[in-house]
């Protein structure tokens, strides 16, 4: 079962869920059953495409990672993810905090 996202933690401030993170370089989420993750930017947190690694902060595990890959439909940003281990990508979101979410459990 998916778990939904409760806060995101930006150098220790409490963010909006809907904050716009695609120029963060790091950022933590925590989800409704209590787990906590950590987004780090791979690189320059700027244009496309960018890249996020999601790992556990409660024992270090890679979770999965997510690509911006640019402009989608009008308006909206296509975020590609993959769950750690898999060989193809597991979909695709069109904002960065759906996408994180998308791997989280």
């Amino acid at each position: 079962m998916q778990a939904n996202i409760r806060t995101v933690t930006v150098q220790g401030r409490v963010q909006d869920r809907d904050a716009n993170l695609n120029h963060v370089k790091q950022f933590e989420v925590e989800t409704d059953t209590g787990h906590r993750y950590i987004v780090t930017c791979d690189g320059p947190p700027v244009g496309s495409p960018s890249d996020w690694s999601v790992t556990s902060a409660d024992d270090d595990r890679p979770v999965g990672h997510v690509r911006l890959l640019g402009a989608g439909m009008p308006g909206a940003t296509d975020y590609q993810y993959k769950k750690a281990g898999a060989f193809f990508a597991s979909g695709k979101q069109f904002d960065l905090s759906n996408a994180v979410q998308s791997l989280l459990q």
